[in-house]
């Protein structure tokens, strides 16, 4: 990945950050019906796109495979000592089927639990580009 693709996913991630926030503030008073799959699902790109991000800047390169734990692993090659971040991705990623295409409905705790996980990697994700 270049400096440039770093940056792109680095805003993306940000990016859905954000939007999840949103439909969290105003997605019930928008009409959106399920909310908590919609913070989900965002929640879980962000996370993605951090570890991209992640990834991009220290190894110049992402996972870019069907199989998601390729991106586990990866992230895992550039995780500190005590850095759980390769962690808290695959947690995202095993809900990644439920939250984007399955009739299941997510509770708020779940939600808000991919949510805080996301906006850990997205932490992460600004501490390695500081670097």
């Amino acid at each position: 990945m270049s400096k440039s693709d770093v940056e792109t996913r680095a805003e993306h991630a940000r990016s859905f950050l954000a939007a999840a926030d949103l439909v969290l503030d105003l997605g019930q008073d928008a009409g959106v019906v399920s909310v908590n799959n919609l913070i989900g699902s965002l929640a879980v790109l962000a996370g993605i796109a951090a570890a991209d991000a992640i990834c991009g800047s220290a190894l110049g390169e992402r996972a870019a495979g069907e199989n998601h734990q390729e991106a586990v692993a990866l992230l895992r090659r550039v995780s500190a000592v005590g850095d759980n971040s390769a962690a808290q991705l695959k947690r995202l990623l095993d809900v990644k089927t439920t939250t984007q295409y399955s009739p299941v409905l997510l509770g708020d705790g779940k939600a808000t639990q991919l949510l805080s996980i996301a906006r850990r990697l997205v932490g992460a994700m600004d501490a390695q580009l500081r670097i």
